[in-house]
């Protein structure tokens, strides 16, 4: 708000409600109600907004949890990425086999899934009605642990209930075979990079029943230097 009053707008605040909204669609949180006590097994954490400028100028705002305070699960947390590697050899199986190259970008990934971890909150103002209700998480909010590992395995049961399967060599590249082809999804977290004579198809079945993703920035992929697809995993070109 103080931002907002010193630039004469409400970017911000208007973004905060958004992001709110988007986790109440979701059904991020059960509501245990106002001042209720911290559930039997549960741990109570903080959570904040972060802020973000896009290059397009959007203002975003993001509610996280702050997962650090959390004991490391017992479960492996590992989530992994294409590598540049296997981008290119996309790349050239698209080329090779005449298939068009599409990307997307799904929305709100995270919370496409569901947490494992037994955690809660307290509702701050931005909540307002809900302010000072005590909220378990049920979604894989961002910022918890195991969060990137949660949306990981729902990504690869999407996938493989399409009837794509991880390749052996590099399982974040899922291949199906379409006649005397394969199609090929290339996964970077929430970005996917689709090899397909028909791509529209596999961007038809990902935004469907009973998947129902909500994809942005859908169509033909145009690399360039601040693409996500072209950098290594440690953000070098």
């Amino acid at each position: 708000v103080f931002i907002d009053n010193k630039t004469v707008n409400t970017k911000w605040q208007d973004s905060e409600k958004l992001e709110i909204q988007q986790l109440k669609d979701y059904t991020t949180f059960e509501d245990k109600g106002l001042g209720a006590p911290i559930p039997d097994g549960y741990q109570k954490i903080p959570c904040h907004m972060i802020y973000d400028i896009k290059h397009d100028g959007r203002h975003k705002s993001r509610f996280v949890a702050e997962g650090h305070r959390t004991k490391d699960p017992v479960d492996s947390t590992y989530s992994g990425v294409v590598s540049l590697l296997g981008i290119r050899l996309v790349t050239f199986l698209a080329e090779l086999n005449d298939m068009e190259l599409w990307g997307t970008d799904i929305g709100n990934a995270y919370l496409e899934s569901y947490t494992t971890e037994k955690v809660c909150f307290v509702a701050g103002a931005e909540f307002g009605e809900l302010a000072g209700h005590t909220m378990v998480i049920i979604r894989a909010l961002y910022g918890l642990k195991s969060s990137g590992k949660c949306w990981h395995d729902r990504l690869f049961e999407v996938l493989d209930n399409m009837g794509f399967k991880p390749s052996k060599a590099e399982p974040d590249i899922w291949m199906r075979k379409a006649g005397d082809h394969c199609e090929c999804i290339a996964c970077c977290v929430d970005d996917l990079l689709i090899a397909s004579k028909s791509p529209q198809t596999i961007i038809d079945g990902v935004e469907g029943k009973p998947h129902n993703f909500k994809l942005k920035g859908t169509g033909e992929v145009k690399f360039h230097l601040g693409c996500d697809f072209l950098r290594d995993e440690d953000g070098t070109l």
